[in-house]
């Protein structure tokens, strides 16, 4: 069972693979109601062979997330959340108590290089409002995860996407310094000067 949070339309996610491949079940979340009409439709075949996906339009706070999740009735012990909403993933995840997901995948900022930091919550962080001042970095997610009962086992190529298992699960740890240490990844990392002219926040 998997949970996303941020589906968009629930195709080009990292879920999609797991629900077409491998018969996966879940609850996809997301604020659009057009891009999950799309996903309802890319499924319809699951769906009328009575495979349990759901779909669940609203956005997604921190204040809410627990409340939502125990709506769709979903068991404790799952096997993936997924948070990717360009922006504020860091504190969603951090409010997340009602589900123990066994692997979790969150968007961080790869921008941000092996700095500790991490943009104050609210609508200002997406990177819809500023493409460059929004996100938490790498270190920062680590962190949090550690608290959480998880460990870094990797990331993408390009760095953004960050891999973690529950303590008990029998995979090594990675660095943050291996994970972002693709050419792509370093190449992105902002200048020192933006952390000076930017607000941040460390946990």
């Amino acid at each position: 069972m998997f949970v996303d949070i941020g589906a968009g339309d629930c195709i080009i996610g990292n879920c999609s693979s797991l629900i077409v491949h491998d018969g996966w079940e879940g609850v996809f979340f997301d604020k659009d109601c057009r891009k999950l009409a799309v996903g309802k439709k890319f499924y319809k075949e699951e769906l009328a062979k009575g495979v349990n996906l759901r779909f669940v339009e609203g956005e997604i706070t921190p204040g809410n997330i627990n409340e939502l999740l125990l709506k769709t009735g979903i068991k404790k012990d799952i096997g993936l959340l997924s948070v990717d909403i360009d922006g504020n993933d860091y504190w969603i995840w951090k409010a997340v108590e009602v589900i123990s997901p066994r692997i979790v995948v969150i968007e961080s900022k790869v921008e941000f290089g092996l700095h500790d930091v991490i943009v104050p919550y609210g609508n200002h962080n997406h990177r819809s409002v500023d493409t460059m001042y929004n996100g938490a970095s790498a270190k920062a997610s680590v962190k949090l995860a550690r608290r959480k009962g998880y460990r870094l086992a990797g990331a993408n190529k390009q760095g953004y996407n960050l891999f973690f298992v529950r303590e008990d699960e029998p995979i090594k740890s990675e660095s943050t310094e291996v994970a972002l240490s693709s050419e792509s990844a370093v190449r992105s990392f902002y200048p020192e000067s933006f952390f000076s002219e930017h607000k941040f926040v460390t946990e």
